[in-house]
Parts: structure tokens; C-alpha cells; sequence
């Protein structure tokens, strides 16, 4: 419900590395916004030459060193899992990524969860793909919650490193009162001041609507 904009310019990044130049594509918005569930329906919808790779960063107190980069590896190479697994230099990781993706007859579209957890490895892997991300058929897309990044966050500079013509950003905002009611409507529910009480945010919607809660 009224993300069919935003999943026309994610299509339009796909189309761009389909031509050779890969994209970075920044998505943002609150926790419950609906981030990953605009990218499930947008990989859904990919096509067959398409490989969608997984990854997220967390809240850890001791963060994974790459964690995105240690979900997806074993999808785009195994030799690129196998420096992973042997805890191999960044020297050796990052070019071996980038050889893999040059060399697969596949687009590609690496997916960073909530990136404004990312330790300091991935964030050195975002900038190393962001300066060659034009000479590539894939697209980066980095996910996080607008509201966990200040301007004296690490990520926040790289960010601003990114290439700007090949970056571009999508900001989820909350569903509008009829994006509300549409919902309600599939549902088959009818509560009262839903919009109100979820301020427009699909994850309270849809929690509210399974519950079954009466007006």
C-alpha cells in the first residue's frame, strides 16, 4: 500500500545495472516503517538473471566483523566464503567480492539491513563498493532507521562519501489515513481512530488488525 513509487526507483537502479553502471540505494524510514517488507516484495518481483543477496547488522555487543557480507558470501562465491571462514585481511576480502561480482554473468542486489549498526569492517566495505559500484552490474542497497542516525554517526560520513550520481535515497514516511483504511478494509475490520492510534505506521496497523482488537 503506497509504495509503488518507491519500488519503481528500486526497479529503476535494478534496469541502470542491468546497463552495466550499478546504484547505491539508501532506504530510510522509522522501526516498523516498512523497510523490509518494501525489499521482500521488490526481490518477489526480481528477474530470473537477478541473484538477491541477504545480509543485516545488530545490535551486538560485540558486533560480527562484516556481518552482512558473512550472510550473503556463500550466494555470490564460495571463494569469497572461504576468506571469510579463514578470517582472511580486507585486502584479500574486498577485491575477491569485487571479483566475483565482475565476473558473474548475474545482476546482482547485495542488501545491508539496518545499517546504522554496522561495525567498523562494513562500513569500510560500504565505501570500497560505493567509489566502484559504477563499473558494476549490482546494486547495494543500505537500510536503516532514520531515527538511530546523527550527524556525529560514523555512517553518516560515509554516506556523504557516497558518489552522488550513483546514490539514491528513498524515505519511507507512514501510510496516509486511506493507506489506513485500505488495510482495514482487506482485513475486514473496522476500528475506530486506527490511523490515530498507529500514526500512519504499517507494522502498529497490521499488529493491531491480526489482533483482532474491536472499536
Amino acid at each position: 500500500v503506497e509504495r509503488e513509487e518507491q519500488l519503481n526507483l528500486l526497479k529503476s537502479a535494478l534496469n541502470s545495472a542491468q546497463e552495466g553502471q550499478g546504484r547505491i540505494v539508501i532506504l530510510s524510514g522509522e522501526a516498523g516503517i516498512g523497510k523490509t517488507a518494501l525489499l521482500r516484495e521488490f526481490a518477489a518481483k526480481a528477474p530470473a538473471d537477478v541473484k538477491v543477496c541477504w545480509g543485516g547488522c545488530e545490535a551486538l555487543f560485540t558486533p560480527r566483523p562484516l556481518g552482512p557480507l558473512q550472510d550473503m558470501a556463500h550466494m555470490i562465491d564460495p571463494g569469497l566464503a572461504a576468506l571469510l571462514a579463514q578470517t582472511a585481511t580486507q585486502d584479500r576480502i574486498f577485491p575477491a567480492l569485487l571479483g566475483a561480482l565482475q565476473d558473474s554473468p548475474l545482476r546482482h542486489v547485495l542488501i545491508f539491513e539496518d545499517v546504522h549498526w554496522a561495525d567498523n569492517a562494513t562500513l569500510d566495505l560500504i565505501k570500497y563498493l560505493g567509489r566502484r559500484v559504477a563499473i558494476l552490474r549490482t546494486v547495494l542497497v543500505l537500510s536503516l532507521r532514520s531515527d538511530e542516525l546523527g550527524a556525529d554517526h560514523p555512517l553518516s560520513q560515509v554516506i556523504g562519501d557516497l558518489p552522488s550520481a550513483q546514490t539514491s535515497r528513498i524515505v519511507l514516511k507512514p501510510l496516509s489515513h486511506e493507506g489506513v483504511q485500505s488495510l482495514a478494509k482487506a482485513a475486514g475490520s473496522d476500528i475506530d481512530g486506527l490511523f490515530e492510534v498507529t500514526a500512519g505506521n504499517p507494522f502498529f496497523v497490521t499488529e493491531l488488525l491480526a489482533g483482532g482488537t474491536e472499536s
